[in-house]
């Protein structure tokens, strides 16, 4: 009993504080803060934690670095976690069997991070709405996921605040794929 109890109030915490992000960001209250941010840390890091994720579920996690990363950018750290840990946890969530492929590139101070899944994929009918909030995927290969159904409408909100942009392409019962490009200008 206590674990569900738990659960649930994790579940509204965190549902509460994602309200509030998303109350905030749209009143352009959200405070964006200049960390500077050691990225290939950050992103081994977070490979690292979501590989363990994945092996417990039985699919593999591949992390692929293409070309050169700097070795520090200017970034709201917080924020660049709270993004790819949504995408992150996305991937792995919904993919039952296969791959959860993190992919990084970085070109004229441009940083593009690909999440390219085997999941249950999504229907164009849903496609146009998953960043609605409370918009959640729910078909028969999805059986009851977690979640408060704000991270993609957050992950998009703070995307966009930061100067970037964030695409999905998906095929029902095929994956998809999420791409947020950042501006991470590198420090000397």
């Amino acid at each position: 009993g206590l674990n569900i109890i738990h659960r649930s109030g994790q579940h509204l915490a965190d549902l509460i504080e994602g309200l509030l992000d998303i109350s905030k960001i749209e009143a352009g209250r959200l405070d964006l803060y200049r960390n500077r941010v050691q990225l290939p840390d950050l992103l081994e890091q977070l490979a690292n934690m979501f590989s363990m994720q994945a092996k417990n579920k039985g699919i593999h996690f591949n992390f692929v670095v293409n070309g050169r990363l700097p070795n520090v950018v200017m970034t709201d750290e917080k924020r660049l976690r709270q993004i790819l840990i949504n995408l992150l946890s996305n991937a792995v969530k919904y993919t039952q069997d296969g791959e959860v492929n993190f992919e990084v590139s970085y070109r004229s101070q441009v940083a593009e991070f690909k999440i390219i899944d085997t999941g249950s994929g999504i229907d164009e009918e849903h496609l146009s709405r998953i960043f609605d909030p409370f918009e959640r995927v729910r078909n028969l290969q999805t059986p009851n996921v977690q979640g408060t159904g704000l991270g993609l409408t957050i992950v998009k909100l703070l995307t966009e605040i930061m100067g970037g942009e964030l695409t999905v392409e998906s095929e029902l019962g095929k994956g998809s794929c999420f791409k947020a490009c950042l501006m991470l200008p590198w420090v000397n």
